[in-house]
This record gives structure tokens, sequence and C-alpha cells, in this order.
């Protein structure tokens, strides 16, 4: 059954010198359980630039991220398995390696929350560490 509930995603990324910090609170489309679940919503990036996002999460053990819009992005974030994807911007294209060292899926009375820590590289060279962290609360009510 889909429901569509608050989502909170905080997102930290280093490239080792400078640390960046977003924070983003929505709702999603929710369907699910604690291991194997679907959630979907609209990110919007800059006024014009936005994005359909699906994430989906399998065994509680990895993640599979696509966005389509103004950017386009196919992720796979799996413990201790790199895989190459895509990344798409207005900008231009790339190719990176995805490699999780922490990913954490738990059920918290209502809340579901995700922690995924992981390195992107280019090219086998490490250009970024993330710390990204969704969280899944109550059901939305409707006339909030």
């Amino acid at each position: 059954m889909t429901e569509e509930r608050l989502l909170k995603i905080k997102d930290v990324s280093s490239d080792g010198v400078d640390t960046d910090t977003v924070e983003m609170e929505t709702t999603c489309r929710y369907c699910g359980d604690e291991l194997n679940y679907t959630i979907e919503f609209n990110e919007i990036f800059a006024e014009d630039m936005k994005s359909n996002t699906v994430l989906r999460v399998k065994d509680g053990k990895c993640a599979h991220l696509l966005r389509r819009g103004s950017i386009n992005t196919e992720l796979i974030i799996e413990k201790g398995v790199r895989h190459n994807c895509a990344y798409s911007t207005p900008y231009g294209e790339l190719m990176v390696g995805i490699t999780a060292t922490e990913f954490e899926s738990r059920k918290m009375g209502t809340l579901l929350r995700l922690k995924m820590n992981y390195t992107v590289d280019f090219y086998g060279d490490i250009n970024q560490t993330k710390e990204m962290t969704v969280t899944v609360g109550r059901p939305v009510i409707k006339g909030e």
C-alpha cells in the first residue's frame, strides 16, 4: 500500500578540504516494509532545476537511486561493493564509482531511517565522501 509521508534528507559531502551540508524536508510516496521499500519524491535544486527521484532499498542492504529531470542520475549504493554509475547534469555527463562504507536501514516506531556513507570516485581516485541520512516520517494527514 502506497502512502504519503513526511520525508527528511540530510546530505553531507566532503572533498577533503571543504564540507557542504544540504537538508531537505518534503513529502514522499512510500510503500514497502523496513527491508524492501520505495520512496518517490520531487527535488528542486534551483528555480529551473527539478527532478523526480525514486529511491528503492532491497533487503536492507542496497539502494538504487534514480533521478529524472534537470539532473539525471542512476546510483547503486551497496556496502563494500563498487558500482559504476551514470551522473548527468545540464553541464555534462560523468561515469562515477560509488562504494558504500556504511549502509543501515532500520525502523524505529513509525519512522524509517536509512543511513548511507559512501565514496564517489572518478577513474579510481576518490573525489568525495558523502553521508546521507533519509528519514521517512509519519503519514501525512489530509488538510495539514
